[in-house]
């Protein structure tokens, strides 16, 4: 109509009464914006960003690679290798699991004989510290009471190490790593019956801790595999030499190693297998219930809990052995571990 308003200005079109196109230059927001510019446009959502990329320690919505469930669907594939002349990418910039993350905690085991006459509780205070991306340096303090005739507190091997965490599949990690133990418990100052019932109480395993008169070197390889969005696998081979002391005048050695089953992540449940072989320990010098027993095996059913902030695991250890089992007849054990991440 005669008097009204201008009708709208076609897209891309400049306003009425607008200077024309070159009579000044663009201004910086303005040449994002405009057609043939390089960028996205203004309107277009910003791109996604990946675990690992140059925003991953800013603040914002996305969250932290850790903190990201371990589904399939959600982890993706493992970072694709540079096809150029830039940075190749190594295969274990992925996500970590939450069960090989960083973290600060305490470990128990207890054990009761069948005629109740004999009992032992094994507590360690342990941390996994991160020290380079995906790779932690792993200290353990471990302490012991037995209780028998008399009550006996004893300090284990404490033990020094790191482990190196790798993804190398879409949902399939392996660990790599080791400790060095300090030889703080000896022989010549602890009674045999102040330290054996505490190694019983796990079964045997991690027994370089509560063996006296020994500087354990401890080797560690491990595998998790995560199936589906419920199933985790984790495999253990663990082999430890033992190297001799002051009295002990014996090199053993023990390979420990342990397979398990888990279903649910944050929450879940499942068993675990672990075996001790012990092919040297038909002749040990050193006082030990565990002479001549060439293997022990034990099965754990287990509940654990997996939180970004905190983790809780616990379980009834099982042995099946000759001095040991059968389960719930002559021995049995609570297993129970708690603590906090720091990553």
């Amino acid at each position: 109509m005669p008097g009204g308003p201008p009708p709208p200005s076609a897209p891309g079109a400049p306003a009425a009464g607008a200077p024309e196109p070159d009579a000044s230059p663009l201004a910086p927001a303005e040449a994002q914006s405009a057609p043939g510019a390089a960028g996205p446009p203004s309107g277009s959502a910003p791109p996604d960003r990946k675990p690992g990329g140059p925003a991953a320690g800013r603040k914002g919505n996305t969250p932290a690679p850790w903190a990201l469930s371990l589904s399939d669907s959600e982890l993706g594939p493992p970072p694709a290798l540079a096809s150029g002349g830039g940075r190749t990418r190594t295969i274990d910039e992925g996500t970590v699991p939450l069960s090989q993350r960083g973290a600060i905690g305490l470990e128990t085991a207890s054990f009761t004989g069948g005629d109740g006459e004999v009992s032992g509780l094994a507590v360690a205070l342990f941390a996994r510290m991160p020290f380079v991306p995906h790779t932690f340096l792993d200290v353990r303090l471990p302490f012991g009471l037995a209780m028998a005739e008399r009550t006996d507190a004893v300090l284990g091997n404490v033990t020094l190490g790191a482990h190196h965490v790798a993804r190398v599949g879409r949902a399939f990690w392996l660990t790599v790593g080791g400790d060095v133990g300090l030889a703080t418990l000896s022989g010549k100052t602890h009674h045999h019956a102040s330290y054996e019932p505490v190694s019983a109480s796990r079964a045997y395993w991690d027994l370089h801790e509560y063996f006296p008169s020994i500087l354990p070197i401890h080797a560690r390889l491990g595998a998790e595999a995560h199936v589906g969005s419920l199933m985790i696998g984790r495999f253990q081979l663990e082999p430890v030499l033992y190297i001799p002391l002051g009295r002990n005048k014996e090199y053993e050695v023990a390979i420990q190693h342990a397979a398990e089953l888990q279903i649910g992540h944050g929450i879940g449940g499942g068993v675990r297998v672990q075996g001790m072989a012990l092919p040297t320990f038909d002749n040990v010098s050193i006082r030990h219930a565990v002479a001549r027993n060439l293997y022990v095996l034990a099965i754990e059913p287990f509940l654990a809990i997996e939180r970004n902030l905190a983790f809780l695991r616990t379980g009834l250890l099982l042995p099946f052995d000759e001095e040991l089992g059968p389960p719930l007849d002559h021995t049995w054990g609570f297993h129970f571990t708690a603590g906090v991440r720091v990553d």
